[in-house]
């Protein structure tokens, strides 16, 4: 039967049609193929690359509908100018201490009774947090010394809470050059034991639910407490980056966050276009190599024919799973060698089914009269054979899609799949690691569970309905 004709297009179409679980099938491969289309313009993160956008492990966004969850914060930066007065810093100085630029910042200490100068600088800025208590939080700014003359300094940063209790969270200790790295970096769940106990906190407990434990106006102050050398004036000159206090949610998104922070809804997008190239170019694979093997073994016949086919009983009664986890651990966790090990081993059945066809043809009138003019077996076998058997290469690829998603699935929650690739089997891989199975979090897992269950569907309904149509013994009367 051949489908390359329009006439022939459009009659298998009509049949087509007519079946409610074939147009269902193609009704939800086409929402998929969209999907895998405009998966960059869905989302705005990268799967793999957009790392910490929240908590790990962060709750839907859509949980603070519900009130035990209402005030759980979104992801936040707290952003501060490097200027002084206006929008960024407020400046307050004790002791002899003199601010002589704003540009770079210079602090200026001068002995009036020839011991030394000491003072205090202090620039703070205020910020409202009115959330319930974060996991975690994140200070990152740029402290850049340019001058340190006659003079002993140490940098703090402080939180004031709307209590006025302060919370020592940075020092840079006692110096007299300037700073190295010139970058702050901190992380919460990084603060020192010793600063933790001056807290009062065991070492255990956790810093950014006891700083912001309270809602309401919060400072930050980064103070520089100063000791000049006897004699004369001692300066410090420094410039100040942006500072931003960075509180990553602790609900994000659509589907909330794994344990990295990164979008599982970005990671649901992406791993449609995963599933369907792996899907579709493994079974292509897999029917090409069976259709070739099954022409050329069931025409040439005697050892050609038998050779193969002790191949292909090789290849049957070996275990397919444990064949592709020793076969992708020895050549690489790539995608592609994925998609070739699951082509490449997928094809005896087909090749069976292909063979026996080509039995029973090339005994046929219209054969023995092409071999009686002349024709070469390789002309037999791709003029005529192989038309004959076309129709159930349609069908076998549209049912062997579903078996390679589902195979590339299971390696990839066996930790044997492509780990630079966003795919399904990795979501269920990460939820099984890092306890979402254990915690209950069905939106980690339910929604790649469905999406693999409707394609492998809608691939079933489609190649069901194929064989059906070009089947006519498998016709259902209606």
């Amino acid at each position: 039967m051949d489908l390359l004709s329009r006439d022939r297009l459009r009659e298998f179409w009509s049949a087509y049609k007519n079946s409610r679980l074939g147009v269902l099938g193609l009704m939800i491969l086409i929402f998929f193929i969209i999907v895998a289309f405009t998966a960059p313009l869905l989302t705005p993160y990268d799967p793999i690359r957009d790392k910490f956008l929240a908590e790990g492990s962060a709750l839907p966004a859509w949980f603070k509908i519900l009130p035990q969850y209402s005030g759980l914060p979104e992801t936040m930066d707290f952003t501060v100018p490097s200027e002084v007065d206006g929008d960024g810093w407020r400046f307050k100085v004790e002791g002899p201490v003199t601010l002589s630029r704003p540009e770079p910042l210079t602090f200026t200490f001068r002995d009036s009774d020839g011991v030394g100068a000491s003072g205090v600088a202090e620039l703070t800025h205020s910020f409202d947090y009115e959330y319930s208590p974060p996991h975690s939080f994140r200070v990152n700014m740029s402290l850049q010394f340019l001058d340190v003359n006659n003079v002993t300094y140490s940098a703090e940063l402080y939180i004031l809470n709307p209590e006025s209790d302060s919370f020592l969270v940075w020092s840079s200790g006692p110096n007299r050059r300037p700073l190295e790295p010139q970058t702050i970096s901190l992380d919460s769940k990084g603060i020192p034991f010793e600063l933790k106990s001056r807290m009062g906190l065991e070492w255990h407990r956790n810093v950014a639910e006891h700083i912001f434990s309270e809602r309401g106006p919060y400072n930050l102050i980064l103070r520089f407490r100063v000791d000049g050398d006897p004699g004369g004036s001692s300066t410090l000159t420094l410039t100040l980056g942006k500072l931003i206090l960075h509180v990553p949610g602790r609900v994000h998104g659509v589907l909330g966050t794994d344990h990295l922070g990164s979008d599982l809804f970005s990671q649901l997008l992406y791993g449609s276009r995963v599933s369907l190239m792996i899907g579709v170019s493994a079974a292509l694979i897999s029917v090409v190599i069976g259709l070739l093997c099954g022409l050329v073994a069931g025409y040439y016949g005697r050892i050609v024919d038998e050779v193969a086919m002790r191949l292909v009983d090789v290849l049957l009664v070996l275990p397919g799973l444990p064949m592709l986890m020793i076969l992708s651990s020895l050549f690489g966790r790539s995608i592609w060698n994925i998609v070739f090990l699951l082509g490449a081993l997928s094809w005896p059945g087909f090749a069976r089914v292909v063979r026996a066809r080509v039995l029973q043809l090339k005994t046929a009138a219209f054969i023995e009269a092409s071999r009686a003019i002349g024709s070469s077996g390789i002309h037999i076998i791709f003029r005529h054979l192989l038309p004959n058997v076309l129709p159930l290469a349609y069908a076998t690829v549209a049912l062997s899609i579903p078996g390679a998603i589902m195979a590339e699935a299971a390696l990839s929650f066996l930790a044997l799949g492509d780990p630079d690739t966003p795919s399904w089997g990795r979501m269920f891989y990460s939820a099984h690691s890092f306890g979402a199975f254990q915690r209950l979090a069905w939106w980690w897992i339910v929604p790649p569970g469905l999406a693999i269950t409707l394609l492998s569907l809608s691939f079933v309904f489609i190649g069901t309905t194929i064989d059906e149509v070009l089947n006519p013994r498998l016709r259902v009367v209606r």
